[in-house]
């Protein structure tokens, strides 16, 4: 009984190893490009801005009236503002709120 156990826990053993060693795969060369090329693309993608800077964003009320996708990246770039403060947001969050995107608590 005991010669089948040691032989089942290390057939356990070999499959799981075999498994780890077959799911590790080679990292992947990218053909046709130069480290130059990717150093021009990396620096270039470096330079796009990611958002617009906190001193851009508006916080009064905006001029026209806002729609559901506008309001949608207003609350995004007033994450940090409450609507008690800021306008801007203030006025994204009725919008949400009229066309049901949002509920109150």
């Amino acid at each position: 009984m005991v010669g089948w156990q040691v032989f089942a826990a290390t057939m356990v053993m070999v499959g799981m190893m075999a498994a780890v060693v077959l799911s590790v795969r080679p990292q992947r060369i990218p053909h046709g490009r130069t480290v130059d090329e990717i150093r021009r693309r990396i620096r270039a993608e470096a330079l796009i801005p990611a958002a617009p800077p906190a001193s851009a964003v508006a916080h009064s009320a905006p001029d026209h009236p806002l729609a559901v996708p506008e309001a949608h990246r207003a609350m995004q770039q007033h994450l940090d503002c409450t609507v008690t403060d800021c306008a801007h947001k203030a006025a994204a969050y009725r919008v949400l709120v009229a066309a049901g995107r949002l509920k109150p608590r």
